[in-house]
């Protein structure tokens, strides 16, 4: 696990991959008291441009160049921090923010990801029903689609698929779209009722196994705030009954924290526009410090 003293909050305030709202994600966990539970210090603020809902990108990929300046920034910074020996906590934010992550830890060598969602999010941006690029940020990761987005810097792929885990998914519609696409890749996809079927924990190993056999030497954690129940994270746009508990996200995320190859985290999607009493906003922020205090119990792997 890291050392709390080298945990550092990153703020990504950007919605150009979905809707206003969740631009304020990084403000509200730290209002919550997030970096104080979990011992992190504060680092830097990437600010995106103004959203616009005009799919006029020839990718039919919403605010695509907008979205490639905001990754190409945080890239840059979340590289200072691995640099500087720190691991990156890195609040959102829409799902775009993985681009910036992973393009960071691309350029320090072999790398890869588990990916914690409720949605598959592999639609090729044309046949996204709304341009979002979280409804199609794996599929881009992967390197497939825009180059703008896909080939990032000359970076094809941000994260190569077999060496990727894609764990917690419970959305029929998506799956019907996109699951067999998703599938037929070479990563590790667990859904949901698959998770729960074999443990978090045992979910866990699997997935660091997977990164095992892809030669890993570091990898990134991406967790979508939508993997949660729908009973502890209402404030999503696009909501599903069921979901992770609490107690299924401290272990299956802590058991991931763990590994000395976890070298950083991002979290993505809850609007706290949709949380008028908070209640979402401190289920979230007591989640993420679970998971810290479960990989604290856990020796190094």
């Amino acid at each position: 696990m890291p050392r709390p003293d080298l945990l550092v909050i990153i703020q990504v305030r950007t919605n150009l991959g979905l809707v206003p709202g969740v631009e304020r994600l990084g403000g509200a966990l730290l209002d919550a008291g997030l970096a104080e539970s979990i011992g992190a210090s504060l680092g830097a603020v990437v600010e995106a441009p103004p959203y616009s809902p005009e799919r006029t990108h020839p990718s039919r990929l919403l605010n695509a160049d907008a979205m490639a300046d905001v990754a190409l920034r945080q890239a840059e910074v979340v590289a200072d921090a691995l640099e500087a020996g720190e691991f990156p906590v890195v609040l959102g934010g829409d799902d775009s923010v993985i681009f910036g992550s992973l393009l960071a830890l691309r350029r320090k060598g072999s790398h890869g990801l588990v990916f914690l969602d409720a949605h598959t999010d592999f639609y090729p941006p044309e046949q996204s029903p709304t341009g979002e690029a979280s409804d199609s940020e794996l599929y881009l990761a992967f390197g497939n689609g825009t180059d703008l987005i896909a080939d990032l810097d000359g970076s094809r792929p941000l994260v190569p698929s077999r060496a990727a885990a894609v764990i917690g998914h419970r959305d029929p519609d998506e799956q019907r779209d996109t699951g067999a696409a998703l599938r037929a890749t070479d990563a590790l996809v667990v859904s949901f009722a698959e998770m729960r079927g074999a443990g978090a924990e045992g979910t866990a190993r699997r997935a660091l196994a997977h990164l095992d056999g892809a030669g890993v030497e570091r990898f990134l954690v991406h967790v979508d705030a939508d993997v949660l129940d729908d009973e502890l994270m209402p404030a999503v746009d696009y909501r599903l009954p069921g979901g992770f508990t609490r107690r299924e996200f401290a272990v299956l995320a802590g058991t991931l924290l763990a590994d000395e190859r976890a070298a950083g985290l991002d979290v993505t999607i809850y609007n706290p526009a949709l949380d008028p009493d908070r209640r979402a906003q401190h289920n979230l922020a007591g989640c993420l410090a679970d998971a810290f205090a479960h990989a604290g119990t856990l020796p190094p792997r």
